[in-house]
């Protein structure tokens, strides 16, 4: 991880406070980071040849609603 230092003016400072200044940055940076790695997945997706997304996704989407029935009966 690498530290930076910015120069932020005074006002946004007194008027935000520095703890939400550092938060606005930090989700700012978490949602760049998103994005970049959607990016990557995207073009990934598309380079694999011969590959059904719609079935991939339908039987994750199968398998998952099975583990939740199975979660919601060792509930009851």
């Amino acid at each position: 991880m690498t530290t930076i230092q910015l120069d932020i003016q005074d006002d946004l400072i007194h008027e935000l406070g520095l703890g939400a200044v550092r938060q606005l940055l930090e989700e700012e940076l978490a949602y760049q980071r998103f994005k970049l790695l959607e990016g990557r997945i995207q073009e990934a997706m598309h380079q694999a040849e011969n590959i059904n997304w719609e079935d991939e996704f339908e039987q994750a989407r199968q398998q998952a609603f099975d583990e939740y029935l199975q979660k919601r009966r060792s509930v009851s």
